[in-house]
């Protein structure tokens, strides 16, 4: 045992009194492997954080677009399954006697779940789906509602409009979800369908180019 200590002492002293000397081929130095010339910078980390796959998806989310700031960032949460569903919530350690749907009861709350395996929101990707001449809506996750407009439009303009619908739509099934469990109030899903199309009038009037009549029609579903 004394040995052993004695050996770790001189090796302790060697390294100690080794001088760096600085320069030369062996020398250690800082690599940033997210760039082929391993140079770090600000910028080659944003598209890096952007480009890499967030919780288990490949979602990539257009953030220009005519809906407020703070629709986007639900959105955007969503996505990476980061709002506060009864699920979350538990796993953060907050004690919840019931942990089911408030819009269908009748499953467990995921963002998953509530927004694309809820039957009150199947009902409202139906009506909404109808309004805008979409194809059948159908998604597993959040990512599939995000990419929906890339995936069935064709033009800048019309993905721009149906992103922005898609993106009130979450908004407003959020909106609801958080009505009926604070406030113990609920509106049907005809009704919420309908709040989506207000929302969307106001909200391409007041914050997008398309003024006017041509703005209701665009937003209405006369694409293409």
């Amino acid at each position: 045992m004394a040995v052993v200590a004695e050996e770790c002492c001189d090796g302790v002293a060697a390294l100690l009194a080794r001088r760096w000397s600085g320069g030369g081929v062996d020398r250690d130095w800082w690599k940033w492997e997210g760039a082929k010339d391993g140079v770090f910078t600000v910028n080659k980390a944003k598209t890096l954080i952007y480009d890499r796959p967030s919780a288990g998806t490949a979602m990539k989310m257009e953030w220009v677009g005519w809906t407020p700031l703070k629709c986007k960032i639900l959105v955007w949460r969503a996505g990476l399954n980061r709002l506060p569903t009864k699920v979350e919530l538990v796993k953060r350690g907050i004690s919840l006697d019931n942990l089911s749907c408030p819009l269908c009861d009748a499953d467990q709350e995921t963002a998953m779940h509530l927004f694309t395996g809820c039957l009150y929101t199947s009902e409202i990707w139906s009506r909404v789906g109808a309004w805008c001449r979409l194809s059948p809506i159908y998604a597993f996750e959040v990512a599939d509602l995000i990419m929906l407009a890339d995936n069935q439009m064709k033009n800048k303009k019309e993905i721009q409009i149906i992103q922005g619908i898609i993106f009130t739509t979450i908004w407003s099934i959020w909106n609801e979800r958080n009505a009926r469990i604070f406030n113990n109030k609920s509106r049907r899903a005809i009704e919420l369908a309908e709040n989506v199309k207000v929302s969307t009038f106001f909200w391409i009037r007041h914050r997008s180019r398309l003024k006017g009549v041509l703005a209701l029609r665009t937003a209405c579903g006369a694409l293409g």
